[in-house]
């Protein structure tokens, strides 16, 4: 059994964080779909946040198949390591797809207004302390 340790609990806060917020935008993202399509004007600019949705799960599912694949033997520091490193990755993912919001929200007045009118907490990034 590992010994926790701050800087172990300190990983696994940013990864609890990180996680969460990832899972917040696929909910905003499979909500945003849903309207847009209700509209065919819109169309093109739900079928960009289906991709865009597709891209998440998938960089999930391998960035999740990698960390299983790491060795178990490895020590705490370099598990840590390994941690923040997943958690960096994931961070980055994060910003990608806010971006991507962003832009369609540029592109979109419907999906603007929709955005805008969704609970702040849902949207807005928690800012996370990467090392």
């Amino acid at each position: 059994m590992p010994t926790v340790t701050y800087e172990s609990l300190k990983a696994e806060q940013a990864w609890m964080v990180v996680s969460d917020q990832l899972n917040q935008r696929n909910t905003l993202l499979s909500r945003g779909i849903s309207h847009l399509e209700r509209q065919a004007t819109e169309l093109p600019l739900a079928s960009r946040l289906m991709i865009l949705r597709y891209h998440l799960r998938h960089s999930l599912r391998k960035m999740t198949g990698d960390a299983r694949r790491l060795p178990r033997n490895s020590d705490e520091a370099d598990a840590i390591s390994q941690q923040w490193m997943h958690i960096h990755q994931l961070h980055f993912l994060l910003r990608q797809i806010d971006a991507e919001l962003e832009n369609a929200s540029e592109d979109s007045d419907a999906f603007r207004d929709w955005l805008e009118s969704m609970e702040s907490r849902v949207y807005k990034s928690a800012l996370v302390t990467l090392n």
